[in-house]
C-alpha cells in the first residue's frame, strides 16, 4: 500500500522512512506523518464524505450526555472552585470529564482503576486548559513561564510570586497538587512518570509557540503550526496517563502505541481544525492550520489581518474568501485519507486494539461538532 501513496508523498515534500516491526508492510515502508501542503493537494471532501453519523439526534444525545454527566466529588470540589475554574463554565469541565470517560479510555486500563484515570485525565486537561489560557488569552508570559514550571523536573513554581496573575497561581496550584495526588497511586507511576511530563513539556511549547505567534506571524506557516500547535492537542498526555492505570500493558507495544498516538494526535487536530476555525477568526485567532493555509496561499495577507484587527473588515469577508478556496474541503479529505490509512494497517498490538483507537478519533469529530461554540 505504501506504493500507493509514494507519488502522492513526494508531491507533498514528504520522506517515507524504511523500519521493520509492527505496523510495517510488507515492502519494509510505514506510511509517515504528512505536513498537510493543501495546494498540492487536489482532493475534496465534505464531512458528510467521512461515512461518520452525525444528525441533530446525534448532536442532541451528546448535548444530554455531557450535561447530565456526573462529576466525581474530587472534580465537582475542584471546578466549582470560586476563582478561574468558575469563570469557564461548568459545561466546558462536565465535556472534558465526559470525553476522559469511556470515550478517550483505552481498553487496557484495569477496571478498578478506570474512575482514577478518568479523574486524573480530567485533571490534567483542566490544568493544560488554564495553563493555555495563561499564555494565548492573558499573554502573560511572567505567569505563564512561572506556572508552567511544574512539568520541569527540580523546579518549583513560586506560587506566591508578586508580579504573576495570582487567581491563576491559586487555580492552577491546586489543580495540579490534587493531580500529582492522585497519579501518585498509580500501579505504573514510576515507570512512566518520565515519560508523562516529557509530553506535557512538548504541550507547554505548543502553547508558547500559540502566544508568540499571535505577535509575529511569520511563525504562522504550515510546517511550524503542524509541528507545534498539534501538540497542544495533549493525546500523548492523555494516554500516557492511562497506561499508568494498565498494569496488563505489554511494554513491547509501546513504541509501536507512541507511533500510532503521533498520527492520532495530528487526527484530532485537523478535525479540531475543520470544525474551528470560522469561530476563531470572530476570536481574531489565526492559529488554526485552516487560516494559516489560506496566508500560505496568499488568500488572506497581513494586511487583511491588520484591518480586521482594527475593525475595518468584516469578519465574514476572510470567512468568504476561505470558503470559496476549498481549503476546508481538502483538510476534510486529508483527515479521511489518514483515518483509512491507519484502519488498513496491521499495527500488531498484544494490548490494544489500533481499529478502536482510531474510531475513538471518529467518535472524537462527532462531540466536536455537536459541542462547538458552547465551550
Amino acid at each position: 500500500m505504501a506504493d500507493r501513496y509514494a507519488h502522492e508523498i513526494e508531491e507533498m515534500g514528504n520522506t517515507e522512512f524504511r523500519v521493520s516491526g509492527p505496523g510495517v508492510r510488507g515492502n519494509g515502508y510505514v506510511e509517515q506523518v504528512e505536513v498537510p501542503r493543501m495546494s498540492a493537494v487536489d482532493e475534496v471532501a465534505m464531512v458528510d464524505d467521512l461515512g461518520i453519523e452525525f444528525d441533530t439526534e446525534v448532536e442532541t444525545q451528546i448535548l444530554n450526555e455531557v450535561e447530565e454527566a456526573n462529576l466525581s466529588p474530587t472534580i465537582e470540589d475542584i471546578v466549582r472552585d470560586d476563582g478561574v475554574l468558575g469563570d469557564r463554565g461548568l459545561f466546558t469541565w462536565k465535556w472534558e470529564w465526559y470525553i476522559f470517560g469511556e470515550p478517550l479510555t483505552l481498553d487496557c486500563v484495569a477496571d478498578e482503576y478506570r474512575q482514577a484515570a478518568q479523574e486524573a485525565k480530567t485533571l490534567m486537561g483542566i490544568y493544560i486548559t488554564l495553563v493555555d489560557d495563561v499564555g494565548e488569552k492573558l499573554g502573560d508570559e511572567a505567569t505563564f513561564w512561572e506556572l508552567a514550571k511544574t512539568a520541569y523536573p527540580g523546579i518549583e513554581p513560586d506560587w506566591e510570586r508578586e508580579d504573576i496573575d495570582s487567581d491563576y497561581a491559586d487555580g492552577i496550584q491546586r489543580v495540579w497538587e490534587q493531580l500529582l495526588d492522585q497519579i501518585r497511586s498509580a500501579p505504573r507511576f514510576d515507570e512512566f512518570v518520565d515519560v508523562l511530563l516529557f509530553n506535557l513539556r512538548q504541550t507547554i511549547q505548543s502553547m508558547d509557540y500559540a502566544r508568540v505567534s499571535a505577535d509575529d506571524t511569520a511563525l504562522m506557516n504550515p510546517e511550524e503550526v503542524w509541528y507545534y500547535d498539534t501538540q497542544a492537542i495533549g493525546l500523548f498526555v492523555t494516554w500516557t496517563v492511562d497506561l499508568m492505570y494498565s498494569p496488563e500493558f505489554d511494554t513491547d507495544d509501546f513504541r509501536t502505541f507512541r507511533r500510532l498516538v503521533y498520527e492520532l494526535q495530528h487526527m484530532w487536530r485537523l478535525g479540531n481544525w475543520i470544525i474551528t476555525w470560522e469561530r476563531e477568526v470572530y476570536e481574531q485567532d489565526y492559529s488554526a492550520g485552516i487560516f494559516v493555509e489560506a496566508i500560505n496561499q496568499g488568500i488572506v495577507d497581513e494586511t487583511d489581518l491588520e484591518r480586521l484587527e482594527r475593525g475595518e473588515i468584516a469578519p465574514e469577508r476572510l470567512i468568504g474568501r476561505i470558503e470559496v478556496s476549498g481549503i476546508v474541503e481538502q483538510f476534510i479529505a486529508h483527515w479521511q485519507r489518514r483515518r483509512d490509512r491507519l484502519y488498513e494497517q496491521d499495527f500488531g498490538m498484544a494490548s490494544l486494539d489500533s481499529d478502536e483507537l482510531v474510531a475513538q478519533m471518529e467518535w472524537l469529530m462527532q462531540s466536536h461538532l455537536a459541542t462547538e461554540g458552547r465551550r
